[in-house]
């Protein structure tokens, strides 16, 4: 009887975890093409993507260097990150926590240019929000 009580109990925590990491997974909220040098990019996403408690930025195809990240919430209040990081392709910047209860996010800027040898050559970087 013990023994079934520890294994059902042990079921359960194991669908309680596995659910509570499903909800957390992150969204692609867009990509953006990255050229060879500094540049500043805007990620628009209205009302229709809804709130977020945290973000981050995937690079895609060759390395990006970030310098700073704003994001204009939809009460007008802004919040700033530096990253000032060099991310690989592949890679991924720190997890930026949003402040506050009013998440939802107006929009996204980005300052950043692709590290590449080379004029004309690019990356991508795609924003990706969590709930």
């Amino acid at each position: 009887m013990l023994k079934k009580l520890i294994v059902m109990s042990t079921l359960l925590f194991a669908l309680a975890v596995g659910a509570a990491a499903a909800s957390a997974q992150w969204q692609d909220l867009g990509t953006k093409e990255v050229k060879d040098r500094s540049e500043q990019d805007t990620w628009h996403l209205g009302k229709d993507r809804g709130t977020f408690r945290s973000i981050k930025l995937a690079v895609i195809s060759r390395p990006v260097r970030f310098y700073r990240l704003r994001v204009t919430y939809g009460n007008g209040t802004t919040q700033e990150f530096q990253i000032a990081n060099l991310i690989k392709a592949g890679g991924q910047t720190r997890s930026l926590d949003l402040n506050g209860r009013d998440r939802f996010i107006e929009k996204v800027d980005v300052w950043y240019e692709a590290y590449t040898v080379g004029q004309g050559v690019r990356s991508s970087v795609t924003l990706l929000g969590r709930r």
